[in-house]
């Protein structure tokens, strides 16, 4: 009776053995890996909620890295439209000043550096795509390259190639947001008063004189009017640009935040909780010790030990 209950004992103590060792085993990996679980179907309930969170962070990574990038665009963008806006208030300004010392000789002039300077702004780029043709990722949404061009032109389709859409971004939350006007929304007028007076200065002879004829003198200013207008379409676009940079700016700070609760909620389901794997360890060790000691000296006992 007492060799079966030293076998049964001897038995026990092995299988404890092996039990605690392979949990110490699965405990260090843990340790070395820094995950509760080798794969998904360890984590058993939790495996739908760490799939689920996993995928919410990277939706909200992907956006927030989206709007990163559009930082660096809306500062482009702002400074492209600043430079038409100022290419037209420095002709403004030329014209009033060629009116006020009734000599209209250098009007010519200016007018061909603010063209450059117009069309330049209208066709900037950011990361090789155009800002102001709408969802056209290539080219350049002002066609005409020169003034002779702008006024032989008879049609939009001869100033303008743009996509027949504004580029938008979608945000999540609400309808998705133009980024920026295209150049045929936005400047129209201004080249309509480029033309005309363009026209002014052929029919010129190509100078205006000095001094100006009356009728010069008030086209002039009805021209210095219609680009002031024009010019305040550019700021007040360049302030709405202002205004969506701080508007997305908001959105990836919510969206980083976003990211780090769900960071804490994948840890929670997948992450090993170390502090408790080195207390069952140690534990562990204790049990297995205890066991191994137990085995040995049972292993050791013999029929004439009780003899």
């Amino acid at each position: 009776m007492t060799g079966a209950l030293t076998l049964r004992f001897s038995t026990q103590a092995q299988m404890d053995i092996r039990r605690m060792t392979r949990e110490l085993s699965d405990l260090q990996r843990q340790v070395a890996s820094g995950s509760r679980a080798n794969d998904l179907s360890g984590l058993g309930d939790g495996a739908s909620r760490l799939l689920n969170a996993q995928s919410l962070r990277a939706n909200a990574d992907a956006r927030g890295s989206a709007l990163g990038q559009l930082q660096a665009r809306f500062g482009v963008q702002a400074g492209a439209l600043s430079q038409v806006a100022a290419s037209t208030n420095n002709l403004s300004q030329s014209i009033r000043e060629a009116v006020s010392s009734n000599d209209g000789r250098g009007v010519g002039v200016e007018l061909t550096i603010a063209f450059s300077g117009i069309v330049s702004g209208l066709n900037e780029t950011w990361n090789g795509q155009p800002l102001f043709a709408g969802e056209r990722t290539t080219g350049l949404p002002v066609r005409v390259n020169s003034l002779d061009e702008l006024v032989a032109a008879s049609t939009p389709d001869q100033i303008y190639d743009e996509a027949s859409r504004q580029q938008t971004i979608d945000l999540g939350s609400g309808p998705p947001i133009a980024l920026a006007s295209k150049a045929s929304e936005m400047s129209p007028p201004l080249f309509e008063a480029l033309r005309q007076l363009q026209i002014l200065v052929n029919d010129a002879g190509g100078e205006l004189p000095a001094p100006l004829t009356g009728a010069q003198r008030t086209q002039l200013q009805a021209l210095a009017t219609q680009l002031d207008s024009a010019a305040a379409t550019f700021t007040n676009a360049e302030g709405r640009a202002g205004q969506l940079e701080q508007r997305f700016t908001g959105e990836k700070t919510r969206l980083q935040d976003r990211s780090n609760l769900l960071l804490k909620e994948i840890g929670e389901q997948a992450d090993a909780d170390l502090a408790m794997v080195s207390v069952r360890i140690s534990s562990l060790l204790v049990q297995y010790e205890a066991s191994a000691k137990t085995f040995s000296e049972l292993s050791k006992l013999t029929l004439i030990d009780y003899l």
